[in-house]
This record gives C-alpha cells, sequence and structure tokens, in this order.
C-alpha cells in the first residue's frame, strides 16, 4: 500500500499517450488543444472608431471652433481620404480611421449646422473613442496554451484572429467493465439480492462531460468469463476502468486477471479513505485503473484521480481544481489515510455533506468537491482552513 503522494508522482510518470490530429475550427468545441498557439495577425488590424461619429486630428480642433465635414467613412472602406487641417469625416463603428486623425468624437455630442461640426465633448481627449491597432492581440502572442479546451468563446476567439484549423488531441478510446453477480440494468425487476448498475452510468456521464464515449462491458464475478471480457476490453481501447473485484476477497478476480493478461501492475491500493484498493496498470501504451465497486468510491476514484490524469495527461492545468476553503462543520478523522470527504463549496467556504459511506451516493447530488484531509491530519473543526479538489470547473 502506498501513500497518496506516491500514487500521484507514478500517475505522472505514466501518462496517457495521445495522438494529435488537424481539425476544422468550427468542430473544435470540446476538443484539446495539442499546442501552444500563437496569433497570425494584430487585432485588431487598423485604428478603429469605437463609436458612430466623426474622426479628426486632435490638434486641429479648438473648443467652441468648428471643423469642416469632408466626406464619410463605413466599415469595411479601403478608400481613406486625405488630411485636410481643420477637417473631420464622418465615421462609424468599426470603420478604419486614418492615419492623420487620432481622435472620435460620438455622433451624440456633436451639433452639426451644415458642413461645419461643432464638438460639445468637453472631456473628449486625444485618442478618445479609437480602438488602436492590435490593442487586444498582437502579432506572435501566444493566445492558446497546450491543454486548452475549447469553448464557444474560444473558437469565437481564434476565429477573429483567421484562424480555420487548429492541432487537438484525439479522443482515447475508453472501455469500462463493470463486475458482479449482483448487477442488474435500470428498468429491470430488482430480485432479492441484487443491485442496480449504477458505476457504469456515472462514469459515463463523467466522460461525457470531458466530451469522451466509453464502450461498456458486464462481467460476473467468475474467472474465465471475466478474462474473456477484460480481453475484449482491452482490445479496443486506450483507456479502460474496471469497477469491482479489485479488493482481496476469493471473489475479487479482476487484478490477477489484468495481470494474466499483460497489465503490468504500477500500484494496487492507496492509504486513503474512501476507495483504498484502487489500481493501477499499464500495458505498453494503454491504461489501466480498477476502482472498488462501492459506488461512492467509484467517483471518488474518478474525481480524485482518474479525471486529473487525463488532464495532466492532455498538458490541461489542473491548480484551478485545488484551493484553500474555510470549513464550515467538523470534519472528525483518524490519522493515516489521506481522506477524501464529500463538500459543498459555495464561495471560499464549504460544507461536509451527509452520506459519506462508500455505499451511498445521494451526497453527491449536492456535492461539488471534496474536502481533502492529508494522512498525518487529526481532522478539522469549523472555521479551520482546508483544502478542496473542485470536481468541476465552474
Amino acid at each position: 500500500m502506498i501513500s497518496a503522494t506516491e500514487a500521484s508522482n507514478i500517475l505522472q510518470s505514466f501518462p496517457l499517450p495521445f495522438k494529435t490530429q488537424c481539425i476544422p475550427l468550427r468542430q473544435s468545441v470540446g476538443s484539446t488543444c495539442a499546442a501552444d498557439m500563437v496569433s497570425p495577425v494584430d487585432m485588431p488590424p487598423f485604428h478603429n472608431s469605437a463609436m458612430d461619429g466623426y474622426a479628426f486630428a486632435f490638434a486641429d480642433w479648438q473648443q467652441g471652433k468648428p471643423l469642416r465635414i469632408e466626406g464619410e467613412l463605413q466599415a469595411g472602406a479601403g478608400n481613406l481620404p486625405l488630411h485636410k487641417p481643420g477637417t473631420a469625416v464622418r465615421i462609424f463603428t468599426g470603420a478604419v480611421v486614418p492615419e492623420w486623425a487620432d481622435t472620435v468624437v460620438m455622433q451624440e455630442k456633436t451639433r452639426c449646422e451644415g458642413e461645419w461640426l461643432y464638438v460639445l465633448d468637453e472631456n473628449l481627449k486625444c485618442g478618445g473613442n479609437v480602438r488602436l491597432k492590435g490593442s487586444q492581440t498582437l502579432v506572435g502572442q501566444t493566445i492558446l496554451r497546450k491543454g486548452t479546451r475549447m469553448t464557444p468563446g474560444i473558437v469565437g476567439f481564434l476565429a477573429s484572429l483567421g484562424i480555420a484549423e487548429l492541432e487537438v488531441v484525439c479522443t482515447p478510446k475508453v472501455a469500462v467493465v463493470v463486475t458482479g453477480n449482483e448487477i442488474v440494468q435500470p428498468g429491470e425487476n430488482l430480485q432479492p439480492g441484487r443491485i442496480y448498475d449504477c458505476n457504469s452510468y456515472s462514469l459515463a456521464a463523467a466522460l461525457q462531460v470531458l466530451g469522451l464515449q466509453c464502450s461498456i462491458y458486464h462481467a460476473i464475478d467468475q474467472r474465465d468469463e471475466l478474462k474473456t471480457t477484460l480481453k475484449t476490453a482491452l482490445e479496443e481501447c486506450d483507456l479502460l476502468l474496471v469497477t469491482g473485484g479489485v479488493s482481496v476477497g476469493d471473489y475479487d478476480l479482476v487484478v490477477p486477471v489484468l495481470n494474466e493478461l499483460g497489465v503490468e501492475t504500477r500500484f494496487h491500493k492507496i492509504k486513503q479513505k474512501p476507495a483504498k484498493p484502487l489500481f493501477f496498470g499499464t500495458k505498453g501504451e494503454q491504461r489501466i485503473f480498477g476502482l472498488p465497486g462501492n459506488p461512492g468510491s467509484v467517483l471518488t476514484g474518478w474525481y480524485a484521480w482518474v479525471q486529473p490524469y487525463l488532464w495532466q495527461s492532455w498538458g490541461t492545468r489542473t491548480e484551478f481544481l485545488r484551493q484553500r476553503a474555510t470549513i464550515m462543520n467538523e470534519l472528525k478523522h483518524k490519522p493515516g489515510l489521506t481522506l477524501f470527504a464529500k463538500g459543498l463549496l459555495r464561495g471560499n467556504r464549504v460544507e461536509i455533506l451527509k452520506g459519506q459511506e462508500s455505499y451511498r451516493l445521494d451526497a453527491f447530488v449536492e456535492a461539488n468537491c471534496f474536502v481533502v484531509l492529508p494522512d498525518d491530519s487529526e481532522g478539522a473543526n469549523a472555521g479551520d482552513e482546508v483544502e478542496v479538489i473542485l470536481f468541476n470547473p465552474s
């Protein structure tokens, strides 16, 4: 049995290998950027007007004296008027500000008398209402870091810079194997001694949040059938998640069967509560997690280990997942194991929820984080500062 720190170090030594591909920007939302990106252009690409109004050289204007209006500029216009001292040009939002002009006055703060413009904005300063070239983004500037997950905002941002495609991480193939003689599917009649399969549902949903799909298998606690099912799953996946059968009971067969199939054990059992028997192994470039079968342990294994492991493998920064918060109620803990306690974080305050037992899922209805107590902790009192791991970024 190893410590949580040792387990984390081992996982960092065996990231899930990923291939990359270039895809159209329109298809990229939810994907993970595979490399740092720099801007190919300045944005804005030219000085432009932030208002409908009038552009002029600030040095040409004197309070109370009019400027002569000479033409107009619409957005998209390319033929720019030459400078005539003492003149202004009618301009519309987004239009190019001529090089000789440095200031725009909004039309609501002007008065026109024929061809003469009176500026009524007493607070107008040189450069007012002009969006400067490159004021958002400079050519060559890093605009996206490797590991960033694509969102609608990022897609729009890249499109505004003229980028039509990008390199992303290829989606890994994931398989989930649920073990146990007692498992039946939701919707079926529940016979004595049986329980509904919730682990495949929670893991499939958690994967979906990351933009991943999975194949789902079920196997009873019988060696030959389990070996056949695990062999089939390994033949098609990059990442295998197995629930149940990873402890040391007479019917906990997953680890020895995985070893028979060529999976090398990297660690088995972590000094933690819950999900102590957690397993991690490798087979070539494949990565395998064995999660204890209790539903609460499955989601603990996912949020505390598997999800951060995937983000780190993608190169995603995960610092935001860990933060400090003030605990609102007492949390008892016996030293020796790292504790992951389900909590509800609001702002910088976190409440420990009822239903911490590993067989229970009801706390996960509200929980959005774990409160983490290290293995040498003797617990936390209300008002103490504690570490929390967020389930998902807000």
